[in-house]
């Protein structure tokens, strides 16, 4: 069985790596880069094209990068900043991107639940987490 190579942790290492990129991005490129990231010995584009947010964010940051290439200034003496503001521009409108989908979908949820007559006051939905205990890893009330 093949070993899983993103995961819930790894998935944001990639995308800081798609965010941080500078140059020409290629997947043979972003792969050997998330391969060195990750500790593996190797990541193929057909497995970064089973998760949709890293095929979506990676098509993003091809378009944001040939327009930022035709946008940078010719004084380069602000180059490292002009590199660092051009980073945080693209995790804003990552995180943007993101928040609308979230967005998006509680609405979906919330409609959804008043067309099933689904009472949120009576769900507790807001009711706080129950504390977590070292010694006992499961909340109160579980049994293995």
């Amino acid at each position: 069985m093949p070993r899983i190579v993103v995961t819930k942790a790894a998935l944001p290492k990639i995308l800081r790596e798609l965010d941080r990129w500078e140059g020409k991005l290629t997947w043979p490129l972003f792969c050997a880069r998330v391969a060195l990231v990750l500790g593996v010995g190797s990541v193929s584009k057909h497995t970064m094209y089973l998760y949709p947010t890293i095929k979506e964010r990676f098509q993003q940051r091809q378009r944001d990068l040939r327009e930022a290439k035709d946008a940078l200034p010719r004084d380069f003496t602000l180059s490292g900043a002009v590199r660092r503001i051009a980073d945080l521009e693209a995790q804003v409108r990552r995180l943007e991107e993101t928040n609308t989908l979230l967005l998006d979908q509680f609405r979906r949820w919330q409609y959804n639940a008043y067309a099933n007559n689904v009472r949120i006051d009576l769900l507790q939905l807001d009711r706080p987490l129950p504390s977590l205990s070292r010694a006992n890893p499961l909340p109160r009330g579980h049994s293995r």
